[in-house]
């Protein structure tokens, strides 16, 4: 469908752009075949030739030398399209130079050899400029704005990868905690089943098959402690614990409080007779919500509330306004994980802003069903479910702690960013100085054209009618004004031939007075003055 497109844009480009000059040159064979060559190489070469394309569109402003009394609109268009598309398609703006420097060389030369003489080059300079160079710039622009505006997604959608690493990492070391705990707990009671049944194999009150079944028992207790300790080492030893064994949010809390938190507790007793993941699951959100609230709202009150339902306990740690500044910044793993392990114990966690501090809700279920929790585990059913859990993604300490991690933006964007900033400036810069640039020729060509067309008025007198044109050929300028007074001229001698010369010289006055001097077979035969107002 890409190939297909690209082969099909140069043809439509091609019959578009014809398409507008054989409306406007139909009638000049010329302008029509210079405008179908010239469109015909910018749809050749557009996509994979930009100088080409660049230098066919400038090369339209030649077209303005050919008739000096009318500004034809088809090389304005051509132009346009031809120099945007070369700037879109080329990373070295560069190649701009030898362009239009070569088109303005081509112009003063045809200007110089044409009818209208060097004054007529401002006709390919103005519109170069314009309709060329400011186009060309544009197109320079919108490709280095693409570039940027790829460079922000690609960098978009890399945070978000590593950001779902983290995420990930996060799950996995809480697993790896859970995993521990269930050691401890399962390697305790798995001891006391091998510590009985050593006790009945050496009973000697039973008989010598029911103390051999204990025996077997025992083993089998003490090889299952081996090997799940074995699976357990796999996933790391990780950090030693800071909290006693076996410690309860109340003890917690109490722990907490005299360290110098502000923490009361509502509801101990709640979270009696939950299932042992549900039970360590209340434990850590209390942990981990105390503390995010002593490192991010240090000084501010907590309080911890457990409330009881038939089926489910809810666990509810809402922290102050801190009253001071935070001293710890952010891990970005502390509520990734939290969330994990009420996910793998059946409940649901939610955590974001409330008044001026922190909340964070855990609601856990006295039952669970594993093939729920299983369930929850795929990752397809993770994101359906997502929705409710992460509705305020924006706001949740996990995913902000876990962007604030990533790396700074990368080079290629940082670098794609300063060079939108210099072209814009460069548009803005080449346009001035191409306008002074213009402003200073026009100045110097006028200057030029006058000097060199004016007659002084007493060389004038001194002409006599009669004289030879070889023998007052030294007294003329050397070319003659640019424009006749729009007014009536006395009637110009059979068979003669009228030069005008400039009476003044004013660079920019308004209609001028010339003097006509009409020659016949060599010789001077009238000469008048020719004001440029009828009186």
């Amino acid at each position: 469908m890409r190939g297909a497109r690209q082969a099909a844009e140069p043809l439509l480009l091609g019959t578009g752009l014809f398409g507008v000059v054989a409306l406007a040159a139909w009638d000049r064979p010329v302008q029509l075949l210079i405008g179908g060559v010239l469109v015909l190489v910018i749809a050749g070469t557009s996509r994979r030739h930009p100088f080409w394309t660049l230098l066919a569109g400038a090369s339209t402003a030649l077209v303005n030398l050919i008739d000096l009394h009318t500004f034809p609109v088809w090389p304005v268009v051509v132009s346009l399209v031809g120099c945007f598309l070369a700037g879109r398609r080329t990373a070295d703006g560069l190649l701009a130079v030898p362009a239009f420097a070569g088109v303005a060389l081509a112009g003063l030369v045809l200007a110089a050899v044409g009818p209208g003489g060097l004054i007529s080059w401002i006709n390919v300079l103005l519109p170069m400029a314009v309709f060329g160079v400011l186009p060309f710039l544009a197109g320079l622009y919108a490709r280095q704005r693409a570039a940027l505006r790829e460079a922000g997604w690609r960098r978009a959608a890399q945070l978000e990868r590593e950001r779902r690493l983290i995420v990930e990492e996060a799950r996995l070391r809480e697993r790896a905690r859970i995993a521990a705990d269930m050691h401890d707990s399962l390697g305790h009671d798995l001891s006391l089943i091998a510590m009985r049944a050593g006790a009945l194999e050496i009973d000697v009150g039973l008989d010598d098959r029911t103390r051999a079944a204990a025996g077997e028992l025992r083993a089998a207790a003490a090889d299952a402690t081996d090997r799940m300790r074995e699976i357990i080492g796999v996933l790391g030893a990780g950090p030693a614990p800071t909290e006693p064994a076996g410690e309860s949010i109340a003890e917690l809390v109490a722990r907490t409080r005299d360290s110098g938190m502000s923490v009361t507790l509502d509801g101990a007793d709640a979270a009696d007779g939950l299932p042992e993941m549900a039970a360590r699951a209340a434990y850590r959100v209390v942990r981990e919500a105390l503390t995010n609230a002593a490192k991010h709202a240090p000084g501010a009150p907590v309080a911890v509330t457990l409330t009881p339902a038939d089926d489910a306990v809810t666990v509810t740690v809402v922290s102050g306004a801190p009253r001071t500044p935070p001293v710890t910044a952010s891990g970005g793993r502390g509520l990734i994980g939290l969330r994990e392990r009420v996910r793998l114990a059946g409940g649901t966690l939610r955590a974001g802003p409330r008044d001026d501090g922190f909340e964070v809700v855990a609601r856990l279920p006295r039952d669970v069903d594993p093939a729920i929790a299983e369930a929850d585990a795929d990752p397809a059913i993770a994101e359906a479910d997502a929705d409710p859990a992460v509705a305020d993604a924006d706001t949740d300490p996990a995913v902000a702690e876990a962007d604030a991690q990533l790396d700074p933006p990368p080079q290629e964007r940082i670098q794609a960013g300063h060079r939108v900033r210099r072209t814009l400036l460069a548009v803005i810069g080449v346009q001035v100085g191409v306008l002074v640039l213009v402003s200073l020729l026009v100045l110097v060509l006028r200057v030029a054209e006058v000097t060199q067309s004016r007659l002084p008025a007493g060389t004038y007198a001194a002409l006599r009618v009669g004289a030879s044109r070889a023998e007052i050929a030294r007294s003329l300028p050397s070319q003659q004004v640019d424009g006749r007074p729009d007014v009536p001229e006395p009637p110009i001698p059979a068979g003669a031939r009228c030069e005008y010369y400039r009476v003044s010289g004013d660079l920019f006055s308004g209609p001028i007075d010339v003097y006509r001097l009409c020659f016949a077979d060599g010789v001077l035969v009238a000469k008048d003055f020719v004001p440029g107002r009828s009186s």
